[in-house]
Parts: structure tokens; C-alpha cells; sequence
């Protein structure tokens, strides 16, 4: 699974850099992990194939499956969807499906001994902000991180949220039907307020109604029957329409279980930079859940409780029918697949596989160089 590259704030004569920005490294990290790293053994030195000063180069490519390009594609039998994402995937690879978009990343390498282990720094400039991921190996083990600290969205001096990531880790000694670990990640969208006015049905004045009839009838005052012409008379309550200001508070989480399900199915010859190494296929799953926090306040606490009664129903009726359209599994968590080539002696995956929740190819990550 890709990585976001992600670094500290740090500041220099040339560059601003922040944790703002994420963009994908299958080099030397791969899954959603974010490094907060101190680990108190003495640092131990790792063997890897990794320079201590270098660059590596990042080719990308995405894809509009299926599921985004016909508008018939969700509503076919399931069997007809396969034959068709099976298609699908067979053109990509074979290069006969174009690609919707390609790009090429250039990425600094560096490599420092420190408490935790020996830790590799990857970083990448984007308009003259760096952002940096690290790649920490101590004893058996690959600590591959994206970040370390809260990971902000939005302009750095009015942030809209932020992320925490947690750490994948991968050892470095790996084997067929291994499991590996999944990690957690969690994102926030700081609250905003609108102010709006809302409708409240409220007790108006008692009124009466009068119909005429003809047939058998019951006086309701005397008791007496009778057949001919009769009236009757209503009274019930009329309601009027109020309105009553409110002030809505509108926030965002996600919830993400990355790397479920993870096993090495299998091991494959891979070229990096002329280079052949012997990788594991690893094949995953990410598992991520949305959800909106709605509150009101006013000085009506009935309103609020029906404003906040009418979203909760409203959101219940969306997750229902994305769990029938099958976009989302039975605990509300929206499924993506991937599939990497995983080289230990280079940190992480050097060819990553991105799927939609169909099974089709959304994006394909390679490792061309390493200098």
C-alpha cells in the first residue's frame, strides 16, 4: 500500500516545510503510518540496500475504472461486473487502457544512526516546502513512517484539521503466509458554525369545523337518535409555523484501519534501476468509515433535539443504502484493495497496486530508480 509524505515544520534560509501536504512513496514506505518514534534499546545496524545520500525516482499512474466511467456498470449482476473488471485490469497491465493521468516524483535520501535505529529521512519539494517520511530499521524490524506529529490540512496559519497516522511495521526477514499487522489512522475536521433559521410547529388557538349530513345520527349533547339532516361540529387544535434561529455546528472524523488483512502471498523478481531483488507480494486491504457530527443550539432545546433527531435518521438511511449498493461493508467501513511488491532491503514496496472497491486499478506505483 502507498504512503502520503508528510514532514515537520522546519525552517531554513531556502525553505519552508510543514506537515501539510501528502503525496505517495511506495520506495521505502509503504501502508498509512505516522512515526513518533523513541525507542529506548540501544540502536542496532540494519543491512540495507538503501544509499545513505541519494535520490529515488517515482513514476505514477492513475485510472477511471469501471465503476466511475459507465453509468451501468453498478446496477449488473456480480458476474458480469467481474468479467468486466477482470478486463479491465488485463488492459492495464497490458498497457491497452491509457492511463488517466501520469506523473514522476524525485525524492532525497538520507540516512542518520540514531537511539531508535538507523533512520532514513525521504524527502520531496514542492514550490519550495519540503516535506519529509522516515524509514526507522532497529534489530528484525522496518518502522516506516509518513510523518511525525499531527499531520495539518489547509493553509498553515488557518488549518481546517489534521490526521494522526499510526506506524506500520514490517519485518525485515519476511516469508510466504506471513501476517502482518494492521495500523490505525484517524482524521479530524475542526467544527464550523453556520447560523440559519428553522421552523417550529406550535400551538395556535382552538377552532371549530361544521359538515352537514343526512342518514342516522346520535345528538352528542342529548343522547338522541334520529334519521334525516344532521351537522356535526369539530374542534381540535390549529398550529402555526415559527421560525426559530439556530446556529449548526458541522465537524468531520474518519476512522481507518489500514493494512487489514495483510499477507505475503507470494515472491517475485523485481528491476529497480537495473538493480534485480527478490520481493514479497503483500495483498491488503484498507478499511475506512466516515462521519459527520451535527449539533444544534438555540435557545429552543426542543428544536435542537429534533434538528439533531432529524440528521441522525437521515444519516442512518445513507449508511443503510451504502451498505445495500455494497459500497460499504456491514460495519460501515468503505474497502479498498491493494497489492505491493515489498523489498525489504529497500525499505518498503517498490511497485504498488491501488483497487477500487470493485476490484479495478485505480492507480499503479513504481520504483524506476535509486541513485
Amino acid at each position: 500500500m502507498a504512503l502520503a509524505c508528510c514532514g515537520n515544520t522546519h525552517r531554513n534560509a531556502n525553505h519552508t516545510t510543514n506537515t501539510r501536504m501528502r503525496t505517495t512513496i511506495p520506495l521505502l514506505l509503504s501502508g498509512t503510518a505516522a512515526c513518533l518514534l523513541g525507542l529506548p534499546l540501544p540502536a542496532q545496524t540494519c543491512v540495507l540496500a538503501i544509499p545513505e545520500n541519494g535520490k529515488s525516482t517515482l513514476a505514477i499512474q492513475t485510472f477511471s475504472g469501471p465503476m466511475f466511467t459507465d453509468p451501468k456498470f453498478m446496477k449488473g449482476k456480480e458476474e458480469k461486473k467481474d468479467e468486466v473488471v477482470a478486463a479491465f485490469n488485463a488492459g492495464v497491465r497490458a498497457g491497452t487502457v491509457p492511463a488517466a493521468s501520469n506523473a514522476e516524483m524525485v525524492f532525497t535520501i538520507t540516512k542518520a544512526v540514531v537511539e531508535a535505529g538507523d533512520e532514513y529521512t525521504i524527502g520531496y519539494n514542492v514550490g519550495g516546502t519540503d516535506y519529509f517520511s522516515y524509514v526507522v530499521c532497529k534489530d528484525d524490524t522496518l518502522y516506516i513512517c509518513r510523518n511525525r506529529g499531527p499531520v495539518f490540512a489547509g493553509p498553515p496559519e488557518d488549518p481546517i484539521g489534521f490526521s494522526l497516522q499510526g506506524v506500520q511495521k514490517v519485518p525485515v526477514h519476511l516469508k510466504v503466509g506471513d501476517i502482518l499487522q494492521p495500523f490505525e489512522d484517524a482524521s479530524f475536521i475542526f467544527p464550523t458554525t453556520t447560523d440559519m433559521t428553522v421552523k417550529k410547529r406550535v400551538f395556535s388557538h382552538m377552532g371549530t369545523s361544521s359538515k352537514d349530513g343526512f342518514g342516522f345520527a346520535t345528538d352528542s349533547r342529548t343522547g338522541e337518535q334520529g334519521f334525516g339532516k344532521y351537522t356535526t361540529t369539530t374542534t381540535k387544535a390549529v398550529y402555526k409555523s415559527i421560525d426559530v434561529a439556530v446556529r449548526q455546528s458541522l465537524g468531520f472524523s474518519a476512522h481507518s484501519l489500514q493494512g487489514m488483512n495483510a499477507q505475503v502471498t507470494g515472491e517475485e523478481e523485481v528491476t529497480v534501476g537495473g538493480v534485480k531483488y527478490r520481493a514479497f507480494i503483500i495483498e491488503s486491504e484498507s478499511w475506512t468509515k466516515g462521519q459527520m457530527n451535527i449539533t444544534y443550539e438555540s435557545a429552543d432545546e426542543e428544536v435542537n433535539r429534533e434538528q439533531e433527531a432529524n440528521m441522525a435518521r437521515l444519516q442512518g438511511k445513507q449508511e443503510r443504502l451504502m451498505v445495500r449498493k455494497g459500497f460499504t461493508n456491514k460495519l460501515g467501513y468503505m474497502v479498498m484493495y491493494s497489492k505491493t511488491w515489498f523489498v525489504p532491503q529497500l525499505g518498503g514496496a517498490v511497485i504498488t497496486e491501488s483497487y477500487d472497491p470493485t476490484g479495478a486499478i485505480t492507480s499503479i506505483m513504481r520504483t524506476v530508480s535509486i541513485l
